[in-house]
Parts: structure tokens; sequence; C-alpha cells
């Protein structure tokens, strides 16, 4: 069983997402003592990139920039293996039922999470206030991952797809989108379906960590996939 051990996060505003996770993830190394040449997994998700960009991975763009397992390959390097999980709002539940599964095959010693968006272009409609976040994942980490359910019987027809307009591409939406206001009702944490991916991540851990015993976090995705974790807070 795996867990987040910590976690860090912070508004992008004017930095590139990069520049951000870049950051508070040498911040919060340093902060918890934690060696980076010692994390062998780094997964992000995230819905936006730059000009609704698909590849090179942006994890592996961070894993680059923080200069971490980047050695030749041999038969005696180390290695840290990077790549991203998108899946709209759900997408951090899918990253993390990834890290739970890929951790012990991996017999690294720390896994990092990454999470954020940011606008793709000029011509894009941008409501948003995109948080970037990060999380160590550990073997003992207090947060602990037990379970994920993912339903998607209730997906809508809401699609969203590129469109060339003048310079750029923008988003087109095929219909309304279903929205799901924030609440908390006893352990269950539902998120708000018009957060993004930091956000989501950011607000319920941030909640989490408060709590004692047993906590769920259920997003609704605009097109009403839904998918659910299920966590233990230890220290109860």
């Amino acid at each position: 069983m795996v867990g987040i051990l910590a976690f860090e996060f912070e508004p992008i505003k004017r930095k590139s997402l990069l520049k951000s996770l870049k950051g508070i993830t040498q911040r919060l190394c340093k902060k918890n003592a934690i060696n980076p040449a010692d994390i062998g997994l780094m997964v992000h998700t995230g819905t936006y990139r730059q000009n609704f960009r698909q590849e090179p991975a942006f994890a592996a763009h961070l894993q680059q920039a923080l200069d971490i397992g980047c050695a030749n390959i041999g038969p005696t390097s180390k290695h840290t293996f990077s790549f991203d999980v998108s899946d709209g709002a759900c997408g951090p539940h899918h990253a993390l039922e990834t890290i739970a599964d890929l951790f012990p095959v991996i017999g690294c010693k720390y896994a990092l999470l990454t999470a954020g968006d940011c606008r793709p272009n000029k011509e894009t409609p941008w409501p948003h206030k995109p948080i970037s976040f990060a999380a160590i994942i550990s073997e003992d980490g207090p947060l602990q991952i037990l379970d994920t359910r993912f339903d998607y019987e209730q997906e809508n027809d809401f699609t969203s797809s590129t469109k060339f307009n003048k310079k750029y591409h923008t988003e087109a939406f095929t219909s309304k989108p279903h929205i799901t206001k924030h609440r908390v009702e006893e352990n269950r944490f539902i998120a708000s379906s018009a957060w993004l991916c930091g956000e989501q991540l950011s607000r319920f851990v941030e909640w989490a960590s408060s709590q004692n015993g047993t906590v769920t976090h259920r997003i609704e995705n605009k097109n009403g996939r839904v998918s659910e974790l299920n966590w233990r807070v230890k220290g109860e």
C-alpha cells in the first residue's frame, strides 16, 4: 500500500506550468529531506497544455528540468520512469491508481505525482485560475490509497474538440457540460466538476489531511463520468 507522504501547491498565476512545478517540487524535497535521486517514478496529470499539445509527455519535460534520473542508459544505470495520465477531471484518480500499481513493480523509494494546467493560447477562453500541485508518494505515506471506482455508464454527449481559429487552435464543445458543485457529506469529499486537476488534488488533500479514518474523493467529470478514490488517513 502506498500513500502521500508530503505535498505542496501554489496558484500558477503568471509563471509557466513547468517553472511552477519545478519550484514546488524542489521545495517539497528540501522541506522533507528527500533526495530527488530516490524518485523512480514521475506521473503528471492535467487537461490543458500549450496549444493543446499531447506529446512529448509533460512529465518528461519536468524530469529533464529537475535532472532526475536522466543518466545515459547502461546495465547498472538508475533511471526514472516518467509519463502523463489524462482523463479530464478524473485524471488525478487514474494517475494515483497507476502509481499504486507500478510502485511495487519499479521498486523505487519515492514516486512524484504532479498536476496542473495552463492556458493553451491567447484565443482560448480561460475562466480558470489553475493551481500546480506536487506530492511525494511512498510506502509509508500517511494518506494511503485504498481503491478506486470508475463509472462511465452516466456519460453524456458532452465532448470537446479543437478547431483552428485565426492563428491558434481553440476548443469547441458539442453540448452543455454536466456541472457538479463542491460539497462535503460526512467522510465524502465531492469535488466541483469545474475544477482543473491541480485544484482537484490540492483542495481534497488539504481537507483529507485534517480527517481521520476512511475518506472518499468523488469526481464527476463534465461529460458525466464518475470516479471515486477511497483513502485511509493514518493516525486516527
